[in-house]
């Protein structure tokens, strides 16, 4: 399977770290709006640098793609893909706005494109132990968030490019609890600003808290933090009729307890970028679009509820989620 990337930077890297130890994958391109990343990047995996998008997805005859770009740079490399018929994970955000994602989710469709969106954490053993223990004992009480420093690239900090730390960074919190407990139908935040003072360009929310309500009835709220330099991480935990759950740590670890007491432990996997992209290179190979566990139609969902939240911080009001047209 010839692959190429689109965006060569961090999280790029994540992805090629395991992708380069498959014997049935073979590097053929990369592009990135710097010329000298994405040499960087084919020196040490493979493949040829291109300085144009258009030339490398004639030229590399790509069987499947990897989008790995900021959020404000969404639409035409997608489209690019579906116009092809090139099968394509993407890195979340899919976008920094719905008109951009709904464009893109209508191409694909058009098309019959395999789109999958990276929501990782969907693909842990301790995610879906825990889908399976809410689908017989719904959540009725939600709460986590993501606490820590501001990432260093520069578009990170500037909210009209990444969209916040709720749509870009948060934003996989909010897809879990989606998976887990249903779709949300009314949010509302508050934001605190103010604290940040030294980081250039800097004008996102240093934190945030959002109130959530469900469609199924349960409530929650989600909390997030770039402004504090001690660190914080990642957690998640929810309360059902008769079973409290944890999630901690990037890796999701996950503690059930039932109400008898009884305790199960399910450990997160350190290396979730191979098996999410594992997930796809067998949906690609077999089209079992059924693999892929975040298409793209679903993604453009938890864009909407992130968006949503967005739009509250902006507002000062609550906001139905539906309103968004996700």
């Amino acid at each position: 399977m010839r692959i190429v990337f689109i965006g060569t930077g961090g999280i790029a890297r994540s992805h090629a770290d395991g992708l380069i130890k498959r014997s049935d994958v073979t590097f053929a391109g990369a592009y990135d709006a710097e010329p000298e990343r994405a040499q960087s990047f084919v020196r040490q995996y493979g493949g040829t640098a291109y300085a144009n998008l258009e030339e490398m997805l004639d030229a590399a005859r790509p069987d499947a793609a990897w989008v790995c770009i900021p959020p404000f740079a969404h639409g035409e490399p997608e489209l690019a893909l579906a116009g092809r018929r090139i099968p394509f994970l993407v890195e979340k955000p899919i976008a920094n706005s719905m008109e951009v994602a709904r464009r893109v989710l209508d191409s694909v469709q058009r098309s019959g494109t395999l789109a999958a969106a990276a929501y990782m954490t969907r693909y842990r053993r301790s995610v879906n132990r825990v889908r399976e223990v809410l689908a017989a004992d719904p959540a009725l009480l939600v709460h986590g968030g993501w606490i820590g420093g501001t990432p260093g690239v520069p578009w990170w900090r500037v909210k009209a490019q990444s969209g916040g730390q709720i749509v870009e960074q948060t934003t996989h919190t909010f897809d879990l609890v989606r998976y887990l407990v249903g779709e949300p139908r009314t949010v509302y935040a508050y934001g605190a600003r103010g604290f940040v003072t030294d980081l250039p360009g800097y004008d996102v929310e240093d934190a945030s808290a959002v109130a959530i309500q469900f469609e199924s009835g349960a409530v929650g709220s989600l909390v997030s933090c770039c402004g504090s330099t001690a660190g914080g991480g990642v957690h998640l935990t929810l309360a059902a009729r008769k079973h409290y759950i944890s999630f901690t740590g990037w890796e999701h670890t996950a503690v059930i307890r039932r109400s008898s007491l009884e305790e199960e432990q399910i450990r997160g996997e350190p290396n979730i970028f191979e098996l999410e992209d594992a997930a796809f290179i067998e949906a690609v190979r077999t089209g079992n679009a059924g693999l892929v566990r975040s298409p793209y139609a679903d993604a453009l969902k938890t864009l909407a509820f992130c968006l949503a939240a967005s739009r509250s911080l902006e507002t000062g009001q609550p906001v139905e989620v539906a309103s968004l047209g996700g």
